[in-house]
């Protein structure tokens, strides 16, 4: 159904950073809270490869480079670090330091969690390795709005490229929305998902944008003001949400007391 080079390039960088080595980084996560378990609490944990510094890889990139919140170029970075940074200033959820508070927050708990693993508290460490999939969220998501609001004046024999990064993000979230919500998941998809012949977005990027506000904040348990907001939509406009926790900004306590997705 794609037919431009931009649209299949689009949706194979997005399916490779986004899923499938967003997903890996997740299992990473999840054999450091296996291995911190398992552990003799007399030897601890020594693997060869920490899988934190594999998450962190994953998360981050090579392309970032060693400095705090990444490179300062955009262009630089392809992963959970870029996407997040990049919307950050459109969504006004940059932190002083000039990047995204959910990569602040990130960067925070990874640290977190590293220490947990070496000194084997595996409950500290659980929380800090969740919340680290859950703030990985924030840029996806903001993608999802910017590119909900953008593509809808495309037309339906549209080529561009967005039509199709906008399809490989929503699917890299509409399963955890599903999971809470299959209506709202499926009104997602209606939009975000391209069908031949139809025009994108047939409710309208302001809709779907508070559809994901919604979404996200049910799907994860996080203070939709996280997303932040762009000049045409407020994601967060009549979402509530008692239950939800997590900062704002870059405190690891705040940060892990979101509440059990896993």
């Amino acid at each position: 159904k794609w037919a431009s080079a931009a649209q299949i390039s689009a949706i194979v960088s997005s399916t490779a950073s986004f899923q499938i080595l967003f997903l890996e980084a997740v299992t990473k996560l999840k054999i450091a809270v296996r291995e911190c378990r398992d552990a003799d609490p007399d030897v601890g944990v020594n693997p060869t490869l920490n899988p934190i510094d594999e998450a962190a890889a994953l998360l981050i990139g090579s392309m970032e480079g060693a400095k705090l919140g990444g490179s300062a170029d955009l262009e630089d970075g392809k992963l959970i670090y870029n996407i997040a940074n990049r919307h950050a200033f459109q969504f006004n959820t940059l932190n002083q330091f000039q990047y995204s508070d959910s990569v602040s927050t990130i960067e925070d708990l990874l640290f977190a969690a590293r220490g947990e693993l070496d000194a084997l508290d595996c409950e500290n460490l659980e929380r800090s390795a969740e919340a680290i999939v859950k703030y990985s969220m924030v840029g996806i998501i903001q993608a999802c709005i910017q590119l909900a609001v953008s593509n809808e004046d495309l037309s339906e024999f549209s080529t561009s490229g967005d039509l199709a990064m906008g399809e490989g993000l929503a699917v890299s979230i509409l399963p955890l929305i599903h999971n809470v919500d299959p209506a709202l998941a499926t009104s997602i998809e209606t939009n975000m998902i391209r069908v031949p012949g139809e025009e994108p977005v047939p409710d309208g990027g302001v809709a779907v944008g508070k559809m994901l506000g919604k979404g996200f904040t049910k799907a994860l348990l996080l203070h939709c003001h996280n997303l932040g907001s762009i000049s045409r939509v407020n994601p967060c406009e009549g979402v509530v949400c008692p239950e939800c926790t997590g900062g704002k900004t870059g405190s690891v306590s705040s940060a892990k007391q979101t509440k059990s997705m896993w």
